[in-house]
């Protein structure tokens, strides 16, 4: 039995990976901000030879582009009161794919905030890095990637299921977890 890092809500970690995918719930994460990054391009200066060499890349290199999304992480659901609103116990939380490619998708509104339902992985026999699906409210995103990490960035709180700004420290892709 493990060392629990949050005693309070259960919490037996503060860092997840895709590992732990089906001990994992995806349901009501809040999405504040989502980013790609890690992709520079070829270096300015180059002649059209050295571009078009840069331009040559192997496509069956792994890709250095990373997924960050800024989650509101649901840890673990309260027992609710009668006559009471179900309370939660909530962490800001970075999560991040690595060497993500081919993706795809649909985001129907950047008005309503975007929320997980579910992150799951699809069978996709062309290759072999692994295909991800993250659904959710107004959101449906595929892609491969080679992994995922899930850095909770503070304590778990107990209460809404969404945090305030200030309760969650702003908007934030930082890898570093509390624990």
């Amino acid at each position: 039995m493990g060392t629990v890092v949050h005693p309070a809500s259960g919490l037996r970690k503060a860092t997840l990976t895709d590992q732990e995918l089906l001990e994992t719930s995806w349901d009501h994460c809040r999405i504040h901000a989502l980013a790609v990054t890690d992709d520079e391009g070829p270096p300015e200066g180059l002649t059209p030879e050295e571009f078009q060499e840069q331009d040559d890349l192997d496509p069956t290199a792994p890709s250095a582009l990373r997924l960050h999304l800024d989650i509101d992480y649901i840890v673990g659901r309260g027992d609710p009161e009668p006559m009471r609103d179900v309370e939660y116990w909530v962490a800001p939380a970075t999560l991040i794919f690595d060497n993500v490619w081919d993706l795809v998708g649909n985001l129907h509104s950047v008005c309503l905030p975007l929320e997980l339902t579910n992150l799951r992985q699809e069978p996709d026999g062309r290759v072999e890095e692994r295909c991800w699906r993250l659904e959710g409210r107004d959101m449906d995103l595929r892609f491969q990637a080679s992994r995922y990490t899930l850095h909770l960035r503070r304590p778990p709180r107990y209460g809404r299921r969404v945090l305030r700004m200030a309760e969650r420290g702003g908007i934030s892709f930082d890898p570093h977890p509390f624990a």
